[in-house]
Formats: C-alpha cells, structure tokens, sequence
C-alpha cells in the first residue's frame, strides 16, 4: 500500500510540471450491518471507507488517474480486510487505440470481478474459495479490441499490504467481448489464470483472518457471461482448474446471480454458488436491495443465505439473515 500510494504521489508530482490540470474527488461509504443466525445476532460497522481520485489532463487527453481507497474502520478481522479495502492505483493511457498501463494495488481481473464491483454487496462471488485473493499489487494493461476488452495483470499473490514472500508471480489474463442479442446486451468472458497464491482447505474458510499458513501454485480457466435484458440482469461464472498440492486434485467453481428491478428504488435479487475441491460447499442467496426515491445515496439490502456443505465439509448447513445500509457521499 506505501509502494503503491508514492508510486502514484510521484506521478503526480512529475505530470505537474506539464501545464497539466489535475482535478480531485473525495468520496466515502459507511456500511452499517445487522445480522442474525442460529448463535445469535450481531450489529457491526462493516466498513467505513473515502475514496480519494485525482484525474491529471492536458487540453488535449488525459495523462494519469490515480485512485487511492483509505480505509477509516471496519469489522473485518485481520487479513480478511484486504479482500476489500486497500486500493491505491494508477491508470496512464498510453494513447488512441492503444492500452491503458494500471499499476499499483488493485482487484484481480478474473472472471466477474474484472468489471462487477462486489465491494459494497452483501452477496459475493466466490473468488475467496476460487483464488484466495481478490486486491493484488502489480502492474498490468488494459485496453479495448474492436467488441472486446482486454486485461493483462502481472502481481504479487499474496495479497495487499504484503510483499512477494517467495518471487513467484500470479499472471491473469483476460478477454471479453459485448454483444447485441435480440434485445439483450451480452458480454462473455474468458479468464486464464496461473501463479503462486494462498490455500485453505475447504473446510476451514474461518482461518482467514489468520491469514495464509500455505501458498501453493493455481492454474485456473474462468468462463463468465453478464447479460442485461431490460429489467433482468444474468451473471454467470464457471472456474476449473487444479491446485500445485497438497492433493493436486482439480478444483471447479461456479456462481449464477439474477437481479430483476421492478422499480428504480426496488430490486430483487437472487444467487447460487458452489466449490468442489475434495469436497464440496454451496450457498444459496436471496433477498431485495431498495434504494431512497430522492436519496439515491441509500441503499438497504436485506439478505438471506445458507451453506450447505457437502463431502469433505462440515456438518449440518448454515443460514443468516443480514441487512446492510450502505450511505455513501
């Protein structure tokens, strides 16, 4: 994170000597969340967060934007914290048609995290049990071909605020298409992933807040799609691929998301996920997010969702029910 956010101050400062103009925003989000399961319930700020751009132009393009994520608070124990906070990165288009260079800490661009921002959901994809990893430090490009967007992102594996401990590098790639169908706008995806990252047995998501005992080397192959349909959205998302050990068995991932807005300010929202690897562990979520008519700045989302183990998992299945408000300005 210190790397990064000088690496992008002395950006700045280089550019500011190109009669460049350079434009500043601050934003911020609290996430307040109440939840209730079978031990109990519990009230917890789930993050308190500002958000601080700074976008540096000419007359003519753009030269630099740098984004950097200041985490003010959260619930979030231990090394868990990374999966969401700690962003701090730069974006320099190289030019007209050609890539934009991003370096500095930022999200993995495999599969549906690339461009859907699961940050303020309470419903996630499953890239903890997928990757291990969602923030990264590295340096990569992104750009557009034709119908298609491109990623190439070269990092360190281990997550944020933490150094490369052992040299190995996480390459992902990434290329996904937009299209027209009918009525429906459809992007599909294909993601390709290999590179030292962080193990936990399926069995033992809790010790994550530990942080990793064990790195191992993943191969993953991603196949996602996104589909907007006038009111219905359709994410869908297929992870395969093995692990380096301990069993080097395969591994296969999945998620399927539909949301349906009947309103503006009301939207339903449904999930299924599941991961197999020497066992098996699925969730399935749903619930609705309603949004204030006039302060679109609110957002409640209230929440259902089950685990349900299967061989090589826990016993028994799992449930909560979690409201989140989100208020950001």
């Amino acid at each position: 994170m210190r790397c990064a956010s000088r690496l992008i101050l002395a950006g700045l400062l280089s550019v500011s000597t190109l009669h460049a103009a350079v434009r500043t925003t601050v934003g911020g989000a609290l996430y307040p969340r109440f939840s209730l399961d079978a031990g109990g319930n519990s009230f917890m700020l789930m993050g308190a967060e500002a958000t601080v751009t700074a976008q540096v132009t000419t007359r003519t393009r753009d030269l630099l934007t740098a984004v950097v994520q200041l985490n003010a608070g959260t619930a979030m124990a231990g090394w868990t914290s990374g999966f969401h906070f700690g962003e701090a990165y730069a974006l320099v288009p190289l030019g007209l048609r050609l890539p934009t260079v991003r370096v500095g800490q930022a999200v993995i661009p495999f599969g549906l995290m690339a461009d859907y921002d699961v940050h303020s959901q309470v419903i996630q994809t499953p890239y903890a049990r997928t990757l291990g990893l969602r923030l990264d430090p590295g340096i990569g490009v992104l750009g557009s071909l034709g119908p298609a967007d491109y990623w190439l992102w070269i990092s360190n594996g281990n997550g944020p605020f933490v150094g490369d401990n052992d040299g190995n590098k996480l390459i992902t790639t990434r290329i996904a298409p937009t299209f027209l169908l009918g009525n429906a706008e459809v992007t599909v995806g294909l993601s390709g992933l290999a590179g030292s990252l962080p193990y936990w047995h399926i069995d033992s998501m809790d010790e994550m807040m530990m942080g990793p005992q064990q790195h191992v080397m993943k191969y993953r192959l991603g196949l996602d799609n996104t589909t907007d349909w006038g009111p219905l959205t359709l994410r869908l998302e297929a992870a395969a691929g093995r692990d380096s050990a301990p069993s080097g068995a395969p591994v296969f991932g999945y998620y399927a998301e539909a949301r349906y807005s009947f309103h503006p300010s009301f939207e339903a929202i449904a999930a299924y996920d599941g991961f197999h690897a020497a066992g098996a562990l699925n969730t399935l979520s749903a619930g609705v997010l309603v949004r204030h008519p006039q302060y679109p700045a609110l957002e409640l989302q209230l929440i259902y969702r089950a685990d349900f183990p299967g061989s090589g998992g826990a016993d028994g299945h799992d449930w909560q029910v979690i409201s989140q408000l989100a208020i950001r300005v």
